[in-house]
């Protein structure tokens, strides 16, 4: 009877510990092995078309129409390259129909198990001559995509990195950082249609009331430059479950 029971507990066991094994590599091993490959293929593409490797790709002394025509080889959708000095944000913008497609989408318009790319509202112009250019990116594991928004929080990091560089068709951009605001997905900062002048200095007005800090300009200097456009980079910070981190930039 004893060895009955001792048999039936055994393979209950078994039965129990094959469910748990399938169900951890169904729901913790495959998912992240299939999101490690889709990082390393979503990598693989981006060195391959970057700016610089068309730089030094380019030797004939005639400059390319587009210092993203490599990138317009992987998909139509590109616009333009966001690259931050001592970050892991070195990477392609796109922009697409929707503010939904690229939150599960590569650079190459393929699923990639919801790594996504960094994307411009699809509101904006696609060329960043609008007042607002904003643009989003999953906060993700081991400093992936916009991660490294996050670290602004830190305003000694943001002293020491005031600034990054948007590659559009037209060439490289510098862009100085001003500001870096927590808020909700909600917030009046994710404006993109402005009306009157009066529309844009109350905006300036706003961010700078609701910013964690600013430096490098003041609202009355902002409110003084002729065709300002600014860039703002967001993405999920965790303070709460619709938390939102914002680096604002003004595009040179």
């Amino acid at each position: 009877m004893r060895t009955k029971i001792l048999a039936a507990a055994m393979l209950l066991l078994a039965v129990v510990g094959a469910f748990s094994g399938h169900r951890y590599y169904m729901t913790a091993y495959l998912p992240g092995k299939r999101l490690d490959e889709a990082v390393k293929k979503q990598a693989e593409i981006i060195e391959r078309i970057r700016p610089d490797t068309l730089a030094k790709a380019v030797d004939t002394g005639k400059a390319p129409d587009t210092p993203l025509v490599l990138c317009e080889n992987v998909n139509d959708d590109i616009v333009g390259w966001i690259t931050i000095p001592d970050t892991n944000i070195d990477l392609p913008v796109v922009q697409g129909e929707d503010n939904d497609f690229y939150l599960h989408n590569g650079v190459d318009g393929q699923y990639n198990y919801e790594l996504g790319c960094p994307f411009l509202d699809y509101r904006c112009e696609s060329d960043f001559s609008g007042f607002n250019s904003i643009v989003y990116a999953h906060n993700m594991t081991e400093q992936r995509m916009f991660a490294d928004i996050a670290l602004y929080k830190d305003e000694a990091f943001f002293q020491s990195h005031p600034a990054g560089t948007l590659t559009m068709k037209d060439g490289e951009h510098d862009v100085q950082f001003f500001a870096y605001m927590t808020t909700m997905s909600t917030s009046p900062a994710y404006h993109v249609a402005f009306a009157s002048l009066s529309e844009k200095e109350d905006y300036i007005e706003y961010v700078f009331s609701e910013a964690n800090y600013t430096d490098f300009f003041t609202p009355d200097e902002l409110k003084g430059k002729e065709d300002l456009h600014f860039l703002l980079l967001s993405t999920c910070t965790f303070e709460s479950d619709d938390a939102r981190g914002i680096l604002f930039g003004v595009i040179g």
